[in-house]
């Protein structure tokens, strides 16, 4: 039986009942959610009058359609993928429209709007900027699961292994756990591991303890599918 929160079961109940006027009901109750995701995502305030906010707000038009239990993340968290990959189309789409449409102002010779190199360098610089303003956004989901579970970037630092064979095989651990719903609710409510669950994952009791911290990091890695991530925690 799906446990999530009331804004999940709303979510599949709009879904459930198909009601166009339920759906719209639920985007008002949830357009500051809307611009607050947007906003940060863009890193700037968005206000309605912004495109940015009509892309956004069919973003999650279009993640109330398509949550699903089986995404394990939460509503809120599937809607920020969702409407980041919208917003990151559409500046791509903006970006593309520039480089086909010349800018013709003054000082700017006609054959510099078409120059392949001017061009490479455009379409370089706006992608590095996409992949930042990414794992800016997967930071701070990283660190708002993290903190749910009591758990800040610092200490996770600490204590997170220092051979590369133990975080790999760590991961494969982590994939388990969020393959089985229940083993994953199981493993976060324990706050000592027992000779059961370590058994279960295929570790050594004292291994799954000392690790535990580690291994909550990459749970929320694959749950929230953050990939930039995998780095920061040695991957």
């Amino acid at each position: 039986m799906f446990q999530g929160t009331d804004l999940e079961r709303r979510v599949l109940q709009v879904q459930g009942t198909d009601s166009p006027e339920q759906r719209d009901e639920l985007l008002r109750e949830l357009e500051p959610d809307v611009r607050r995701i947007a906003s940060r995502i863009c890193r700037r305030v968005i206000t309605r009058q912004d495109d940015e906010y009509i892309v956004a707000y069919k973003g999650m038009d279009e993640a109330i359609k398509s949550f699903s239990p089986h995404h394990k993340a939460s509503f809120l968290s599937f809607a920020y993928k969702v409407i980041q990959r919208r917003l990151v189309d559409y500046f791509r789409q903006e970006a593309k429209y520039q480089r086909v449409v010349p800018f013709s102002g003054p000082g700017v010779r006609e054959e510099e709007s078409y120059h392949p190199e001017i061009v490479a360098q455009s379409f370089e610089r706006h992608k590095k900027e996409e992949i930042m303003q990414m794992r800016r956004s997967e930071i701070e989901i990283f660190k708002e699961a993290l903190e749910r579970h009591g758990i800040t970037l610092t200490e996770l630092v600490k204590k997170s292994p220092k051979h590369r064979d133990t975080r790999e095989n760590l991961f494969q651990v982590a994939k388990t756990l969020v393959s089985d719903e229940q083993l994953l609710r199981q493993f976060y409510r324990q706050r000592k591991s027992d000779k059961n669950m370590a058994e279960k994952l295929g570790l050594h009791r004292r291994t799954l303890s000392r690790h535990r911290t580690y291994l909550i990091a990459l749970t929320i890695l694959v749950v929230e599918d953050l990939t930039l991530m995998r780095s920061y925690v040695g991957l």
